[in-house]
């Protein structure tokens, strides 16, 4: 089974290549109506998939074309300020304290979707012919040969000027917003795991683009997996789902108003990928996403809207994450 499953087939299908500690890989999209899963021989055979989980390696086709962004017809702001009302009166009546509010850019680029997952810099990259290109740099949960989970969610994005991580660091809002999906996350890793605690607090990662570097802040939030995690793990993934970083707190009710202020559905853009070795497992959200959809290219992006944000401040954010991260030339 490696195209649209149906129902909850592919969790009890991960379980067994789980307990079997056969190689796969599982792509869900945002909604679950859109599961793929690969076994070892579905994997060895398949044209249409490409990943790549490298953890911030120099992919090994490495070439750098330059900007592959040509053009961008982000959303008019009356769209984007009307979705907002819907997500800030949500939270008004206390139905959400987060929400992550996303748009589809439609762009226009100077390479394929092929050239993109080859150049862009990203410790996570998949490639679903004709379908999407991602070059994400958010894990959704590791779990290592022990059992040992972990998840490192991304909330608070700047440029990467000293004004930018002065706002990262101090702004209340984005204080606010980090705290509410560590809290989320480490309440989902409860749900699998026990001895979850926060290692890691609210660090800060750069990622490089042709337009200038972004600065996002991070955490790291780890607990322990019983013995027979494996046999378990569509069980596990299942739980988790949707990532609590591109989703809001709490989670039935913010997905009530992530419908209702989009008015579409996301597909695999905010789902997961997920790769099993037949030991360990790493997978990532599908964020930094372009889909290809009847010959036209949207780069899709958004943010966490909390009670303290400005309109204007969340639809620069989202503007500002329309580019593609590639490794600068002469490193190496």
């Amino acid at each position: 089974m490696n195209r649209g499953a149906n129902g909850n087939d592919w969790i009890e299908r991960l379980n067994a290549l789980g307990a079997d500690r056969q190689r796969s890989f599982l792509l869900v999209d945002f909604e679950t109506e859109k599961v793929r899963l690969w076994g070892a021989e579905e994997l060895a055979a398949s044209e249409e998939l490409k990943f790549e989980f490298s953890t911030g390696l120099r992919p090994s086709n490495y070439h750098y074309p330059g900007d592959l962004l040509c053009g961008a017809r982000y959303t008019e702001e009356a769209s984007y300020r009307r979705a907002f009302e819907i997500v800030q009166a949500g939270l008004r009546r206390g139905d959400s304290f987060l929400t992550n509010l996303t748009f589809p850019t439609e762009v226009e680029l100077s390479a394929s979707l092929s050239d993109i997952y080859a150049s862009a810099a990203a410790p996570y990259r998949i490639l679903l012919k004709d379908e999407f290109v991602c070059f994400s740099p958010e894990t959704f949960v590791r779990i290592d040969r022990v059992g040992k989970i972990s998840s490192n969610p991304m909330k608070g994005t700047a440029e990467d000027s000293e004004s930018g991580r002065h706002h990262l660091m101090t702004s209340q809002k984005e204080i606010a917003e980090h705290a509410t999906i560590v809290d989320l996350i480490r309440n989902d890793l409860s749900q699998v795991a026990r001895r979850v605690r926060v290692s890691n607090y609210r660090y800060l990662e750069r990622i490089e683009t042709p337009r200038g570097g972004l600065l996002q802040t991070s955490s790291k939030i780890e607990g322990q997996l019983s013995p027979d995690w494996r046999s378990q793990l569509g069980n596990i993934i299942a739980r988790l789902l949707p990532a609590g970083s591109i989703s809001g707190a709490p989670k039935p009710a913010t997905l009530d108003i992530i419908r209702a202020a989009e008015g579409r559905k996301r597909g695999y853009y905010c789902g997961i990928g997920l790769y099993f070795d037949g030991e360990a497992v790493d997978s990532c959200v599908l964020i930094r996403f372009i889909s290809q959809e009847k010959g036209l290219y949207y780069f899709w992006a958004g943010g966490g809207i909390t009670a303290r944000s400005k309109w204007a401040e969340e639809y620069a954010e989202l503007k500002a994450k329309v580019r593609i991260p590639l490794f600068r030339t002469g490193n190496g």
